[in-house]
């Protein structure tokens, strides 16, 4: 007889931004990081892990994403222009940011920095 394998499934704390949600998790977020990505960006694709790791270690933040070629406005709305991109609301003003290629280390301190706000 086999043991059955258990398979532990993690459900992500990254939230889908869109148009329809984007105001409204702004308003209701003390602290959010807003991931701004695209499906063609290597990077941006590389540090999804990145991402979802930083989510499950910082409780207090909430973490988001916004896929620019669904959701241009608001790419358009912080002037976003190269990928990927970081932002980091406090109540609802943004405080931070990093843009490109960016080390786990590097997005560990700004959000350091943010809780510290």
């Amino acid at each position: 007889m086999h043991a059955k394998r258990q398979h532990r499934v993690e459900l992500s704390r990254v939230i889908d931004l869109t148009s329809q949600n984007f105001d409204k998790m702004l308003k209701s977020s003390k602290k959010l990081f807003v991931d701004f990505w695209a499906p063609w960006c290597g990077p941006c694709l590389k540090m999804n892990p990145v991402v979802e790791r930083l989510a499950n270690k910082h409780s207090s933040i909430t973490f988001a994403k916004v896929n620019i070629d669904e959701h241009q406005e608001i790419a358009n709305r912080y002037h976003i222009m190269s990928l990927p991109a970081y932002l980091i609301f406090t109540n609802s003003s943004p405080e931070s940011s990093r843009t490109g290629s960016t080390s786990e280390i590097d997005l560990e301190r700004m959000l350091d920095d943010a809780t510290s706000l």
